[in-house]
């Protein structure tokens, strides 16, 4: 399918930097290494090459999931690609799922969820910040519209609620909290999770790992596993091979337990 006004596409310079586009009538893309209209990208298919007007081949791509929450607004700081995909497998995130998030931020897991619960299942997402939920909102809308184009994602219900408060849903397969004191949220996750439901923490210091998994243990919770996930890339270089002098080291910790029947 050819590119066109309203998509959202990545341009990669011959260095391998990545600029994220929005297509435009009369749209411009400026960057060090000359311009490049964006009526020269209309029309063209997923891969091609793009001149700029200083001579700098550009390939352009309709951007992955990774690239479009890595360069998307931000509000809260995103969980990372890395430990989005360790979510999704340890939280056992399925087609039909029924799985609340709290808090929104700036919506890169919510992208991740609805993806993985398909047509048939329903995220509910709390967040008390209108600021983060309006930037949440856009980022996902344009995603999905724009950028992914796909169908048959999960159905989203937004709630500006301050989850320490409480849970209005029942039943629920699946919650994930992303928040600073996810402890003060088990009491009501105790009577929203259904028995055998997920509960998963994300969580960046050793301190809160100890404070859910003290609180948590004084309840029908059996903890499954406490993770952090490293990811180191490789540069090939001619005939070199090795690794890159950067990586992303810790970024948080997942913390995984699974609710009893009694």
């Amino acid at each position: 399918m050819p590119f066109e006004y309203g998509d959202v596409v990545i341009l990669t310079d011959s260095r391998g930097k990545k600029y994220k586009v929005m297509l435009r009538e009369g749209g411009v893309f400026t960057f060090h290494r000359g311009m490049v209209r964006h009526e020269d990208i209309v029309g063209l298919y997923d891969g091609s090459t793009v001149k700029s007007t200083k001579g700098e081949n550009m390939l352009v791509w309709r951007p992955t999931y990774a690239d479009f929450v890595q360069k998307m607004r931000r509000g809260a700081q995103i969980i990372y690609p890395k430990d989005i995909a360790a979510i999704l497998i340890l939280a056992d995130i399925y087609p039909g799922a029924r799985v609340l998030e709290a808090g929104t931020g700036s919506g890169a897991l919510t992208i991740a969820l609805l993806r993985a619960v398909g047509d048939r299942g329903i995220v509910f997402s709390y967040e008390n910040r209108s600021d983060f939920l309006e930037i949440a909102k856009r980022n996902i809308h344009t995603f999905f519209k724009h950028a992914s184009g796909e169908v048959g994602i999960g159905r989203l219900v937004l709630r500006p609620r301050d989850i320490y408060e409480g849970i209005a849903e029942r039943n629920l397969d699946r919650i994930i909290l992303d928040l600073p004191e996810p402890w003060k949220a088990l009491p009501h996750v105790s009577y929203a999770l259904r028995s055998g439901g997920i509960l998963l923490c994300y969580l960046p210091t050793v301190l809160q790992v100890f404070k859910t998994a003290k609180r948590i243990s004084r309840m029908k919770f059996e903890i499954m596993g406490i993770y952090e996930v490293l990811m180191r890339e490789w540069e090939i270089s001619g005939i070199s091979i090795r690794p890159a002098h950067r990586m992303i080291a810790h970024t948080g910790f997942i913390f995984v337990a699974r609710k009893r029947s009694s």
